[in-house]
Parts: structure tokens; C-alpha cells; sequence
């Protein structure tokens, strides 16, 4: 199965992405004298490309092969829950979709081994699962 995870975004989000990396280009420029011939020089030169071309809508993609996963139903709407509603917990998609919480919580950890989801730290150590993409695309 091949998956490929689209991000879209304008150059005014891509810019403000950069500047909250890096704080300006200058300081990348300066960063990159530092520390030549890495992944900072095409950072720096995609930033200055879509600075000169501001109205470029600006399509990421990422694709992941693997064998691992099974996209059905269950984690179709898990998906769609963690896109659209933005849940606060593993435990609010489970209630929403009226599935047992430690089932849904084996779905989501695997969604987030195959890079489809990620989390970030909520309260008390909990775990908020985010999409960070507007498309997944899947081909059999």
C-alpha cells in the first residue's frame, strides 16, 4: 500500500513556519555559514523562492509504503475525527465512535507508527492525537 500524506498551504504560512524555525532568513543565512552543505541551504532556498513568488500555493508531500496497516471504517472515522473535530483524547474519538477505548487506542498508536497521525503532550500526560495533513491519498 502506498500512502501519500498532502500538507497545502499559502506562502504567508510557509513564511510564518520559517520565521518561527529560524526567527529571520538572515539568521538562517548566518546558521548555514556555520554549518554548510546540509538541509538548511534547501530550506533557504525554498523560502527565498516562495518569497519571490507569494501568491505559489505550496503542496507537501509525503509518502509512506507499508504493508502494516489496514485503512477500513474504524480508521477512516478516526481520522476524520482527529481532522475535523480536533478531540482533546484518545478517550473522546473512542466515545464518539462507541468503540472500546483500548481497541481505538491500538488503531491510533498505529496510525501514528505508520506516520499517518502524531500527538502532542495535553493535560496530565495525555496524548492529543493531530492530523497534520489535508489529504491522504492511498493507492492499493
Amino acid at each position: 500500500m502506498i500512502i501519500t500524506l498532502i500538507k497545502e498551504q499559502t506562502t504567508k504560512e510557509y513564511d510564518k513556519k520559517m520565521k518561527e524555525k529560524y526567527g529571520s532568513m538572515e539568521k538562517l543565512e548566518t546558521l548555514l555559514e556555520k554549518t554548510p552543505k546540509n538541509i538548511l541551504y534547501a530550506d533557504l532556498e525554498n523560502w527565498k523562492l516562495l518569497l519571490e513568488n507569494p501568491e505559489e500555493p505550496i503542496r507537501q508531500e509525503e509518502i509512506i509504503i507499508t504493508d502494516k496497516i489496514s485503512i477500513g471504517e474504524n480508521e477512516t472515522q478516526i481520522l476524520n475525527i482527529i481532522k475535523n473535530e480536533k478531540p482533546k483524547s484518545i478517550r473522546e474519538i473512542a466515545i464518539k465512535i462507541k468503540k472500546d477505548p483500548a481497541n481505538i487506542t491500538n488503531k491510533i498508536n498505529l496510525l501514528a507508527e505508520e506516520g499517518l497521525i502524531s500527538f502532542k503532550k495535553g493535560l496530565k500526560n495525555s496524548k492529543i492525537p493531530v492530523l497534520n495533513y489535508d489529504k491522504i491519498e492511498i493507492a492499493i
